[in-house]
Order: structure tokens, then sequence, then C-alpha cells
């Protein structure tokens, strides 16, 4: 009997797990966007979304697992639909609307988004079903049509006169801006260039115009990047954006080119404006810059090392009888020396992200046990903070279990640096998918919206926040930069006055032999 009823299950699973494989698949071949996000965690964050989503959002699926929804509204002023929203997920209730949304490359589009609440056996809502369609065009059809009119009333009153003036127009317009400018046909031949191109690339009008892109300068032109270039142009008919191209053949050298484009269409045919920008120098600056870093860290840890090593010496060789002063003024020095020495720390760090040269050491490690033990630490070290940590990720995590630990003290002591009045900090750890989450949340000064993206780039630092709390801005880019070796995302959620909550996943993805390879 007790064989009959284990084949019935191994049945019934096998049965499950096809039909679990069968719905996946359908809801990754249909058309509409679909995300799934779980009301039992925090903020609701996302645990699934299918193909169709992200191919309408630009985002990848580890970059939306964790987040929640409003991460696409970007800081757009939505606030009927934000409440019926918000009205929607307290009461539990499904809900339709159009609301604004962003793209990954920071495209409108208006999202006719459809909520629709999971409920279990208790009839409590454990999961809410978000389908997202793309209705822009059917929302700007109405706009358009009046546009088009008042255009083509325009043209007819206008069009013996103006034929010329337009001409002028677009030519002084081109002219004044200093990139290097080419207008080009649908089949890719040069129309029109403006001065900084002829400038730039020392090439004169006649021998550019009518050419196809890839025949300038005799062809030189022609390489397997700016090829690859000319097929997206030729085939996606849509915008491009920091198409880069380094040690690019030019007359006056190699140079490190970024190229947009943006299609402009006709009745009968389309144009494509495609803008150059020269970074070859900045980029020469920036390399000059890390190398200077680089050189001068190496160069100040070893002096520091010494420095260190003889105040150890000093403080133990100190007399039993020693004044408090002398006392004092040796551990001021050395608490002076220990935050030097970190700061040369990072700077190498950050040095070594810059040219590629950090590298992981992996191992398995308790994820949950390691981010006690983090916090333990700092609840001995800052007495009049309260931490509180909740929930659980994985007791079992394969990465740089060092470099972590580090992402996670340079979140908290932030969170310690700008919350100088309000000291509580909350720690919250989840399991998402095949993913984990930590989040951590503070009620300090917050992050204005303009600079929540920027403050995970190199020595970026806001001018307010650097008045009152002087840094050199490396902490969060070094924390950037390790979760997206460990493949996973780092971001922040914050209003000016009311806290931040840095939040970042990581994937659980190794097979089955990984775990044979490590020692727990």
């Amino acid at each position: 009997m007790k064989q009959i009823d284990e084949n019935k299950f191994s049945f019934s699973a096998r049965t499950y797990n096809r039909e679990l494989d069968l719905l996946l698949t359908a809801l990754d071949t249909t058309k509409v966007g679909v995300v799934i996000t779980d009301c039992s965690q925090p903020d609701y964050p996302i645990v699934y979304c299918n193909k169709a989503f992200e191919e309408l959002t630009g985002y990848s699926r580890n970059e939306v697992i964790g987040h929640n929804c409003r991460f696409l509204q970007g800081n757009d002023d939505n606030e009927e639909q934000k409440k019926v929203i918000k009205t929607a997920l307290h009461l539990g209730q499904p809900c339709e609307i159009e609301i604004k949304n962003y793209k990954k490359d920071g495209s409108l589009f208006w999202n006719q988004l459809r909520l629709q609440p999971i409920r279990d056996e208790e009839n409590n809502v454990t999961y809410y079903i978000g389908v997202q369609n793309d209705v822009t065009r059917l929302k700007l059809t109405n706009q358009q049509l009046r546009v088009e009119k008042l255009k083509v009333k325009k043209t007819l009153v206008e069009h013996d006169n103006n034929l010329s003036d337009d001409e002028g127009l677009l030519t002084a317009v081109i002219d004044t801006v200093r990139d290097s400018v080419l207008i080009l046909t649908e089949n890719l031949h040069i129309i029109k260039v403006n001065r900084s191109f002829l400038k730039t690339f020392h090439i004169a009008e006649d021998e550019v115009l009518d050419q196809h892109i890839l025949g300038i300068d005799n062809g030189k032109w022609n390489t397997m990047g700016l090829q690859n270039l000319a097929e997206q142009l030729s085939s996606k008919k849509t915008s491009i954006k920091d198409y880069l191209l380094e040690d690019f053949p030019t007359r006056v050298g190699k140079k490190v080119l970024n190229f947009d484009a943006h299609f402009i269409s006709h009745t009968t045919n389309a144009n494509i404006i495609l803008a150059i920008s020269d970074i070859t120098e900045l980029r020469e600056l920036e390399k000059r810059k890390d190398d200077f870093l680089s050189t001068a860290s190496h160069e100040l840890k070893t002096p520091l090392t010494a420095i260190t090593a003889s105040l150890q010496l000093t403080q133990r060789m100190l007399p039993p009888d020693a004044s408090e002063t002398l006392k004092g003024t040796l551990n001021k020095t050395k608490s002076y020396v220990d935050k030097l020495e970190h700061l040369v720390i990072d700077l190498l760090d950050a040095s070594k992200i810059k040219t590629g040269r950090i590298e992981l050491t992996k191992q398995a490690f308790d994820f949950d046990a390691m981010i006690l033990e983090v916090v333990d630490k700092l609840r001995g070290k800052y007495h009049d903070n309260h931490f509180e940590v909740q929930g659980a990720a994985s007791n079992y995590y394969i990465g740089d279990r060092l470099r972590l630990e580090q992402v996670i003290l340079n979140l908290l002591t932030n969170s310690i640096k700008f919350s100088p009045v309000n000291r509580s900090i909350n720690i919250h750890l989840s399991r998402l998918s095949d993913f984990i989450k930590v989040s951590i949340t503070d009620y300090g000064l917050g992050v204005d919206h303009q600079y929540q993206k920027k403050i995970f780039d190199s020595f970026y630092r806001v001018d307010e926040i650097q008045k009152q709390y002087p840094g050199i801005g490396v902490g969060l880019y070094i924390s950037n930069q390790i979760i997206k070796k460990h493949k996973g995302t780092l971001w922040v959620e914050s209003t000016i006055g009311e806290g931040a909550t840095f939040s970042f996943t990581l994937p659980l993805k190794y097979q089955d032999h990984d775990k044979e390879n490590y020692d727990m």
C-alpha cells in the first residue's frame, strides 16, 4: 500500500511539474508583459517576469527581481494613478489604469496596467499579477492627428515661401552643435554634414556627400564596428544610444567615438540623424587619473604601514606611569591613521575595479549568518544605534564572503553616518524565486531622486551632503561593482528627509556539482 501511495505521489509531482512548465512556456510566449509580486514580503517585490516584460521595458530579469514595480515610473508625477494602485493594494482588489512608465533607455511609454490579486485558502492576498501593455500609440493617436492637421495646414500656407528658409534653419542648427552630425538616407548615404564633422575628421564636404557611410575616407571607415552599427541602422529603424567604437581609424589618428542615431520618418521615406562624439581626450584624462590614483595609493600604503607599526610599538612600550594626555594623543593619532588607511584601501579597490584587476575568491558560506556577524560587530561599536534584522535569505551561498561583508559594512556605515537623529536601521533579508535580497533602511537625510543613480558613480558626491559630511565618494561605487561582479543589482529608493532604502539582489544560480566542490 505504501508503494502505491509513493507511485501516486511521484505521478502527481510529474504532472504538476509538467503543467508548471507548460504555464511558464505559455507566459513567455504571450506578447503582453507579466509580472508577479510577493505580498508576503515588504514593499511587494517582483518575483517573476516574462520575456515580453523584458522586451517591453528593456530590463533583464536579473535587473527586475526584487524591485517594486514603481521603479518604472521614474520621477514622474502620477499622483492620481498612484492613488488608484495604492487603494487597490490596500483593499486587495483588482484594478486597471493607464500610467506613464519609462524604459531602461529612458524613453517614455504609456502602460495599460491590470492588477489582479491571488488569494490563499484563508482569503489572504498572497501575490499580485500585473499584466502590462504598451498603449503609447493608441494614447497619442488623437494628439498626433491634431498635430498632423496643423502641419498640413501650415505647409499649404507657407509652402511657396519657406523652402529656402527651412534649409537655412537646418544648416544653422546642425552647425551650432559641437558634436559631429551627419544626415543620412535610409540607405545610409550622406546628404548633409556639419562643420564640426569636417573639422574633427579633417575631411572636405565634397568627399563625403552622397557617399555611403562605410565609404568615408576611401573606405577606411569600413571597420567591423561600424559595419555592425550600419546593420543596426538598416534594420532596427529605432533610436540608438551610446554605441561606442574604440581605436577607430581616422586621418588624425585612432579615436574613441560615441555614436547616437535618431530616425525621422516622412510619408514616403525616412532620414537618419547620426551624432558622433569624440571622447578620445576624455578617455585619456580618465586613464591618467586612474593611473595617478593607483600609483598614489600604492605609494601611500608603504609609509602608512610603517607609521601604523611604529604607533602600535610605541603604545606597547609606554611605561605604566605614562600620562593620560600622552595615551590619549597616541590613541587619537592611531584612529586618524586607521581612517587614512581605510581611505587608501578604498582608493586601491577603486583603482583595481577601474583597471579590471579586482578578482573574487568564491567559497560556500552561510549568507544569513554573515549578515548577523557584521551587524553584531557594528552593535559593539555604535551603541547609540538600533539595528533590527528581519527575515531570512539563504544559509548556503557561493560567493566572495569578504567582499560581500565589505558591501554590507559600506551600506550600514552610510546609514549610520547620514542618520544623525533617528538612529534606527532595519535590515530585511528575503528569498525571491532564485534570488536573495537584502534591504537596509534608515530614517535619515534621504537621497534626492535626481542623484539616485549618480551616487553609484566613482568619486560622485552630492554638493549639499559633501558640505556637511565630507568624503571621497567611492564606497557606493565599490559596493555596486562588487554586487555586479556577483551578477546582482544594487539600487536605492528614497525621499528627501524621510530616509533611504538601499537594496541588492544576488542570483542563487549554481550547479549541483558546485555544492560538492565546497566544504561547509
